[in-house]
């Protein structure tokens, strides 16, 4: 029998592909039958009401939830069961939670090197120095030496971002990473997002930021009771979306 993380797609393929994805939480069917591909650099945005699945299905990508039914690629690796396989995706998968879930008893530095040294196994010169290198493109390398606990929430999120990046991740996932913060905290966190997404990373962010839709994802992606509803670039999800469900949501958020 052939391990799952040994069953792999072509190297010129898409970086990840969903195919017939369906999965339950007991009896609820939080996600139906999705299909997916999403090409090496492009950036998604996923988006719809509370409760349409969004998070799930990004959770699913570096085997946080697993699906019971369909398959799912990550960089060419079939995820099931199959720990190695795991294992392989989550290095080379970066997430960035709502909540920061950055270790309170931590640095932000230290935060950002334990898993470049233990999962990396790089040495600790070399992850400070790259941890400083991206604490610097989210604009908060003065915060080193700090505390989460001493930080605002938009300096907390962009750590958790440093942290992720420091793992020269393939994938960045973003799961709704600007709503546990106040308002005037969202933009910095944004503008740090922007910023990343001009070096060609593939992100898939779920959120509520149209206006980060817009200047940033190569193709929206609108969610509706755990289904795929429509998936259009920017300008024609925005300006022409078919769907009347798309329709419907649109009108309620850019009222």
């Amino acid at each position: 029998m052939v391990s799952d993380h040994k069953v792999r797609e072509s190297a010129d393929g898409p970086i990840i592909k969903i195919s017939g994805l369906n999965k339950w939480f007991g009896r609820f069917h939080v996600l139906r039958d999705i299909d997916l591909e999403v090409a090496k650099g492009e950036r998604i945005v996923i988006c719809g009401p509370s409760g349409s699945g969004k998070s799930t299905l990004i959770r699913c990508i570096n085997r946080l939830e697993s699906h019971q039914e369909g398959r799912l690629w990550v960089d060419g690796i079939e995820l099931g069961h199959d720990v190695k396989a795991i294992e392989a995706v989550r290095r080379e998968t970066g997430m960035v939670f709502q909540q920061f879930n950055l270790f309170p008893h931590l640095t932000i530095l230290e935060n950002c090197t334990l898993a470049p040294i233990w999962v990396r196994k790089m040495n600790r010169a070399e992850a400070e120095a790259r941890a400083m290198e991206y604490l610097t493109r989210v604009r908060i390398p003065d915060q080193a030496q700090k505390y989460p606990g001493q930080l605002s929430g938009g300096q907390q999120q962009r750590a958790a971002i440093a942290r992720a990046l420091t793992m020269a991740p393939k994938i960045m996932l973003f799961d709704e990473p600007t709503s546990a913060l106040d308002p005037e905290m969202v933009k910095e966190v944004l503008d740090v997002m922007i910023d990343l997404a001009g070096d060609g990373m593939t992100m898939l962010v779920v959120t509520h930021e149209m206006g980060f839709a817009r200047e940033v994802a190569d193709r929206v992606v609108f969610m509706d009771e755990g289904q795929i509803i429509e998936t259009a670039p920017p300008s024609e999800f925005f300006n022409a979306p078919k769907h009347p469900r798309t329709q419907a949501f649109l009108g309620q958020i850019l009222a």
